[in-house]
């Protein structure tokens, strides 16, 4: 469950931003005219981006949770065409929702102990409920990763590339996350795509540009890799694990021995409970 808006974040309106349920008849919502046909209410979750004039619509589903693909409408639409439910969003929504990121929270922490099997069955009941919870897809494929299931993994994941809301910044470190995975597997093709969706979320994190970067060297492609560390260090020239790369290449080119960079990078804004990778094991 996304966490509400600040209370001093405002539209470009000024006025507080919008989070709550709201109906309207089928008829009005489908352009059906005639005043003797019985129609039902639809019940739609809205959400106002803080930065915006616009509310986001997206339909309930039977079990109260907002489902499907998000249309936009303005402020004045939304209070002439349809009706405010606050005992809904109270009752019914705000409910089911925290239920589902309490389970989802028990499945992180199951996968972060190992017990894959335990994550796996939490993450799928989620997903019964909500097949499009973008947390419990990835954890899903993260699991599926982490006992070395490539095919279900890659499964999971093109279901994800189909969730509109995963493609959000506060998302970024869940791809990041799921191509040091790949990447771990040897899957540096699959690694570099989630990585580069990574980016277009968040182009100005250099632990993510460093991911990549590792990625190209062990694909053997060094050429690309020393320009995506150089991207990396321009946009933050003190960065440790980036100019420990750098050394570590320069230190090949000119034919020395060199201990490894860590294998990974951790992405900034991490939220708690993500894990940093260790440093590359010797020998490895």
């Amino acid at each position: 469950m996304q966490q509400p808006p600040s209370s001093q974040a405002r539209p470009r309106s000024g006025h507080k931003p919008v989070k709550g349920v709201f109906s309207i008849e089928s008829q009005k919502f489908l352009g059906i005219g005639g005043i003797n046909r019985a129609g039902q209410r639809l019940f739609f979750y809205a959400e106002q981006p803080a930065d915006s004039d616009q509310v986001l619509m997206q339909r309930l589903s039977r079990d109260f949770i907002p489902t499907g693909p998000r249309r936009a409408i303005s402020r004045e639409q939304l209070f002439t065409q349809y009706q405010p439910e606050p005992s809904v969003y109270l009752n019914k929504v705000v409910p089911v929702m925290r239920r589902l990121e309490e389970a989802v929270s028990a499945a992180d922490g199951h996968r972060e102990r190992q017990e894959l099997f335990a994550a796996e069955f939490e993450y799928k009941g989620v997903l019964q409920l909500d097949e499009e919870h973008v947390r419990a897809a990835f954890g899903l494929g993260l699991t599926y990763l982490e006992r070395q299931e490539k095919h279900n993994a890659d499964v999971v994941f093109h279901k994800i590339m189909r969730i509109e809301a995963a493609f959000t910044p506060e998302h970024k470190h869940l791809f990041n996350e799921f191509g040091i995975q790949m990447r771990k597997l040897g899957m540096f093709d699959e690694a570099m795509r989630y990585y580069s969706q990574a980016y277009r979320l968040c182009n100005t994190d250099e632990h993510l540009l460093y991911n990549m970067a590792r990625t190209l060297f062990e694909k053997g492609r060094v050429k690309s890799c020393r320009a995506m560390l150089g991207q990396a260090l321009r946009l933050n020239p003190e960065f440790p694990e980036g100019r420990a790369f750098l050394a570590y290449l320069e230190s090949l080119a000119r034919g020395e021995a060199a201990t490894e960079p860590p294998l990974s990078a951790a992405t900034l804004e991490k939220p708690p409970g993500v894990l940093d990778e260790p440093p590359l094991a010797q020998g490895h």
